[in-house]
């Protein structure tokens, strides 16, 4: 499939506009799922996220069924007590490693890198100085809003409602 064509399969939508399946980002992301048994201990679940570079697990019971997701948010919460003491210098990523934007980076990079290196969080520096943090959830929240404007005046255009401003 060339670098730059759609993955999905536009539908009509008939409340307006187009929509795009998840069963087309599956087909192309794949549907590779990873799982743990409901038995199996929280340190056993934390190698894995680790091993496999994933943010959640499906947990499966022991008749091969989902039983539930447990997520690295569910693990942080409850795990908070277990490292009182233990300096964040320990568990952080040092800044010699860090993995930054610059604010004339452009949001496609952004996703691009967060993309490419499973990161959540970017660290948005002008020369040594931090200016801000952006999320994963900002970055599509920013591409969403984007592409509803798009989809807004392509609409307009095509049935002949979009004036132009001077």
């Amino acid at each position: 499939m060339p670098a730059d064509s759609c993955i999905f399969t536009p539908l009509h939508n008939p409340v307006g506009g187009w929509r795009m399946l998840i069963k087309d980002l599956l087909s192309h992301k794949g549907n590779t799922v990873f799982t743990i048994q409901e038995k199996a201990s929280t340190l056993d679940a934390l190698k894995t996220l680790n091993e496999k570079h994933v943010g959640s697990l499906i947990v499966i019971n022991a008749d091969g069924k989902v039983a539930g997701i447990l997520s690295e948010r569910d693990i942080l919460t409850h795990i908070q007590q277990s490292v009182r003491g233990v300096p964040v210098t320990t568990i952080m990523t040092p800044k010699d490693k860090l993995i930054i934007s610059h604010g004339d980076d452009s949001i496609e990079y952004a996703m691009s890198i967060m993309t490419e290196k499973r990161i959540r969080h970017l660290p948005v520096f002008e020369g040594d100085n931090l200016i801000g943090l952006v999320s994963i959830g900002d970055v599509m929240k920013a591409v969403s809003k984007n592409l509803e404007f798009e989809s807004k005046l392509l609409n307009e255009y095509i049935s002949g409602s979009y004036t132009m401003v001077p």
